[in-house]
């Protein structure tokens, strides 16, 4: 049988590249990748036994801490096997036909926000901010309209792409330093 390894994200998401990184790191050519968006749903499928082993953003260079690794992961003991330290480069998309004066709001994970503060400070201080569970999924809700069509999304340039967005600004990340740690974990 072949054993599943959750990650945080969806397909396009930098924890799916985390993930294959570390299959490789580790020389597993049998495993089977299952996007499960969050912390809460990696812990949940690892203590249902749906999955076996979890991948997990667990620190930026940047940001610090990932909070919601640290809220639902403090309590548990968990065996960490792997760890892989990603570069992060954010991308601004929009909906193909807005112009920029039409955008009111930029959506993405609190990490890809706080990555991109300054930045987007001084390019973008029109947009509100608008927190949502994953970089990737902020990009097919726009493509999908399930965010409105006047938001910019901050996600992986593969994700963007993957939608059909439009890409505004290529490496809106805060320092060229940017990277994230991930851990490749079972319970």
């Amino acid at each position: 049988m072949m054993e599943k390894v959750g990650y945080m994200g969806i397909p396009g998401s930098f924890s799916e590249i985390a993930a294959e990184k570390l299959l490789e790191q580790a020389n597993w050519t049998d495993k089977e990748l299952v996007p499960l968006v969050c912390a809460k749903n990696i812990l949940e499928e690892l203590q249902k036994g749906t999955i076996t082993y979890g991948v997990l953003g667990v620190k930026n260079s940047s940001a610090g801490p990932v909070s919601e690794f640290v809220e639902t992961f403090s309590d548990i003991t968990y065996e960490k096997l792997g760890e892989y330290v990603l570069p992060i480069h954010h991308c601004l998309f929009k909906k193909k036909g807005k112009g920029m004066d039409e955008l009111t709001t930029v959506a993405s994970h609190p990490q890809a926000l706080k990555q991109t503060e300054q930045t987007r400070k001084q390019d973008y201080p029109e947009l509100k901010e608008q927190a949502i569970e994953d970089t990737a999924i902020g990009a097919e809700w726009l493509a999908k309209g399930i965010l409105p069509d006047t938001t910019a999304v901050i996600c992986s340039i593969n994700a963007g792409k993957s939608w059909g967005l439009d890409l505004t600004a290529e490496n809106i990340e805060d320092s060229s330093e940017n990277r994230t740690t991930f851990w490749l974990v079972k319970l």
